[in-house]
């Protein structure tokens, strides 16, 4: 059994794609009224209602049965509030696999989950959440799951990412799963702070007012990434950030709905995580610094947020 813990739009991707395969899955969040029914409309407009097992807590299973895997679907900043949350249900035999933006979980996870498998996960598959437990899908690619601390060069899958295959046939395990992770933190940085500002889709990125800005963000980035010894060429990020901005051109990117809701950004594990390394190597990131204080300038503005995972 997977369970997954927050029910926003990738979380309930995930539950309908691995149900509507045939695998058993679980879904905990914190909403206090909900019936059991996701509805989810899939790329080629077809409806889905589905009955769903929902909860607050993880299931108690049988300790017979195998262990199941908790997939964790929250925006990076309420991981580790999550799982701590839910940790008198949490074995050391689970799998933890943690799919997010930005990046930086992973190393506070570990520290309370030492005895855990942490998988870090990325994701190409986009969905909108149209209201509680009601989601379409707006984009379709890979995502990609690896071990996060190994000593090994390469290590095995486990079994437990096989539902994860099943239901998204375009998920490969990879044994570079950090340097895509930072792949995927650039491309955030690069497209996120910048449509949040000022609340554009991301195909106006290309408006020449924006388009030497991200690539002064990602000529940033990409000097803390080779300190961090990273094989990126510098050519080949600008070409992957602009595919990425041309696949995605009507689409507003996550921070910038989160901005537009009046809710709290991943800021501190996109710009946020890559001022921390530069600060490491003594490395001036002064667009990136910029970027990151015009959005917690903006968080500032909002309400009290609510944690609902």
């Amino acid at each position: 059994m997977i369970q997954i813990i927050g029910a926003g739009a990738i979380g309930c991707l995930w539950l309908a794609k691995i149900q509507l395969s045939g695998s058993k899955c679980h879904l905990v969040s914190r909403m206090q009224s909900c019936l059991p029914h996701l509805t989810f409309t899939d790329l080629n407009g077809q409806i889905h209602n589905l009955t769903i097992s929902h909860g607050n807590t993880l299931l108690h299973l049988n300790p017979n049965h195998k262990a199941s895997t908790l997939l964790v679907c929250v925006k990076a900043q309420h991981v580790l509030s999550a799982l701590l949350m839910q940790k008198q249900y949490i074995n050391p035999q689970q799998i933890i696999i943690l799919m997010h933006n930005g990046y930086g979980s992973a190393e506070e996870v570990i520290k309370h989950f030492p005895n855990n498998t942490i998988i870090c996960a990325t994701t190409a598959n986009a969905s909108l959440l149209n209201s509680p437990l009601n989601i379409t899908q707006t984009g379709a690619g890979y995502s990609y799951l690896g071990m996060f601390k190994t000593g090994k060069d390469k290590c095995n899958p486990p079994d437990a990412i096989t539902p994860l295959q099943r239901a998204l046939p375009d998920t490969e395990w990879s044994d570079d799963i950090i340097q895509k992770c930072w792949l995927k933190l650039i491309i955030n940085a690069a497209i996120n702070p910048l449509t949040a500002i000022h609340q554009i889709k991301n195909g106006q990125l290309n408006e020449h007012q924006f388009t030497m800005l991200t690539d002064k963000i990602i000529t940033e980035a990409f000097t803390v990434a080779l300190k961090e010894g990273f094989d990126f060429k510098l050519a080949d990020l600008k070409n992957t950030v602009q595919k990425v901005i041309n696949a995605t051109a009507e689409n507003y990117s996550s921070m910038n709905r989160d901005i537009f809701y009046q809710r709290e950004t991943e800021i501190e594990f996109i710009n946020g995580y890559l001022i921390k390394k530069a600060r490491q190597y003594r490395i001036e990131v002064p667009l990136i610094n910029s970027l990151y204080a015009q959005i917690k300038e903006l968080e500032s503005r909002l309400p009290t947020p609510v944690n609902t995972l």
